[in-house]
């Protein structure tokens, strides 16, 4: 009877690794070095990556400054006037925008000035990720399709944010509870 447990446990066990590596592997997060992150935490001692979502920004003392989140490879779809706009979202450790930062991209220059100059980057500072989900942000007059798609790469990627701490959370799905069960017997 034990073998038995032991057999159906590695085929549960098998099922598992196999059902849930099936589709796109996730991508490995390059590393960050800490002159990248000092711009938007002064204090930062060490940058760890999170799985492959985001990155934890910490102090010398490992407390938790925030969290840094880079919109590539989740907005790819995102498209402004010229293509991708990407972003670099820092959050404080409260989980507040403290700076939204464009990255190097193909929009216009003309555009991606008026963008900036704007205060478009700035109008998300000290919002939660909900708040800055749910505000509404006019387009910029003469930079419509750019802030467009800064609007809408910062959306998706707060939303994307949003659903990878969810799945931190998530129970163990029926299999790996039975597979759990059998495997304390």
């Amino acid at each position: 009877m034990k073998t038995f447990r032991n057999l159906i446990g590695g085929l549960l066990l098998t099922a598992t690794i196999t059902f849930s590596s099936c589709g796109q592997m996730p991508v490995q997060l390059p590393e960050v070095p800490l002159e990248r992150v000092t711009p938007y935490f002064s204090e930062a001692a060490e940058v760890q990556a999170i799985d492959t979502s985001f990155y934890q920004v910490k102090d010398a003392e490992g407390e938790l400054l925030g969290t840094l989140l880079y919109s590539m490879p989740y907005t790819e779809a995102v498209k402004g006037y010229n293509g991708n706009t990407p972003l670099i979202i820092a959050l404080d450790a409260e989980g507040r925008i403290k700076q939204v930062v464009v990255l190097p991209n193909h929009e216009t220059p003309r555009f991606a000035e008026r963008v900036e100059s704007s205060g478009l980057y700035k109008s998300w500072d000290g919002l939660t990720v909900e708040e800055a989900i749910a505000k509404p942000v006019d387009a910029i007059s003469g930079a419509t399709y750019t802030s467009e798609g800064v609007k809408n790469t910062l959306a998706v990627r707060l939303k994307a944010y949003q659903r990878q701490l969810q799945k931190e959370r998530v129970e163990p799905t029926f299999w790996q509870r039975i597979l759990g069960k059998l495997m304390k017997k």
